[in-house]
């Protein structure tokens, strides 16, 4: 690269780290209370055989699927909400009646754990109390 191309380099990268300053996400956050936990597996799982009998060799199973049911409510919401998973994505960390920390964008929510981290779910059903 030639010297007097880096001043133009400089720029670009200048120009791109302040992109993702401004784009960084601030959400909302709320809090509520866990008022239920569900976890529903497959009776029957689907995939690829134990054994692959072109290579002569055992090949695990894939991971079972499960589905994880959560409700949050506050004084004046309710949220369903849905994580789609395997039983080896970590799990939230969740006791009914505890408080929850989370935030809402659209369909989704943000839940934060204990250390701050955030875990991704869907809405299922969304109920204004009166």
């Amino acid at each position: 690269m030639k010297f007097n191309q880096w001043p133009a380099l400089a720029i670009v990268l200048v120009v791109c780290l302040s992109a993702t300053w401004v784009w960084t996400v601030d959400r909302t956050w709320q809090t509520g209370t866990w008022k239920d936990v569900q976890v529903k597996r497959a009776k029957v799982v689907f995939g690829v055989a134990p054994a692959d009998p072109t290579s002569g060799g055992f090949r695990p199973p894939p991971p079972t699927r499960e589905t994880r049911l959560y409700v949050i409510e506050t004084d004046d919401l309710r949220l369903e909400l849905k994580q789609d998973a395997t039983v080896d994505t970590p799990r939230l960390d969740v006791l009914v009646g505890e408080p929850v920390t989370f935030a809402i964008e659209k369909n989704t929510v943000y839940v934060k754990d204990a250390k701050g981290h955030e875990t991704k779910l869907s809405v299922t059903k969304k109920t204004t109390k009166k």
